[in-house]
């Protein structure tokens, strides 16, 4: 005998109005494109085996917003850039999340080093 499954019906929350917040990963967006954009980063100096100067991270960030556009104006959804860094990677949301929470922390301590050093 088949066992019948209920089919569950997404929550329409349209009558929070002004209080309606977007789906996780949408909010999550900032946080994967930089992410995204570390990993890819870091993976070619890897490659090449080199360390980037700021000129040569900036020229990088443009081709990167050519390629996925800009926070504001993303080309892609958080679901296809996820999924582009599995497939070039091997980096899913949890481990995007990760790199962009170490990045910020590197940048927080450079900034408190810049500071305490004048």
């Amino acid at each position: 005998m088949a066992t019948k499954t209920k089919k569950l019906s997404l929550i329409d929350d349209s009558a929070m109005g002004v209080y309606q917040i977007a789906s996780y990963n949408d909010r999550k967006l900032k946080a994967v494109y930089y992410g995204l954009q570390e990993t890819w980063g870091k993976t070619l100096q890897a490659q090449f085996q080199t360390n980037w100067n700021k000129a040569r991270w900036n020229d990088f960030k443009t081709k990167f917003a050519t390629t996925f556009g800009t926070i504001e104006n993303p080309k892609y959804t958080v679901e296809q850039m996820i999924e582009y860094s599995i497939k070039h990677f091997n980096k899913g949301l949890e481990e995007l999340l990760e790199v962009n929470k170490r990045t910020w922390q590197q940048r927080e301590r450079w900034k408190q080093q810049e500071t305490t050093n004048f």
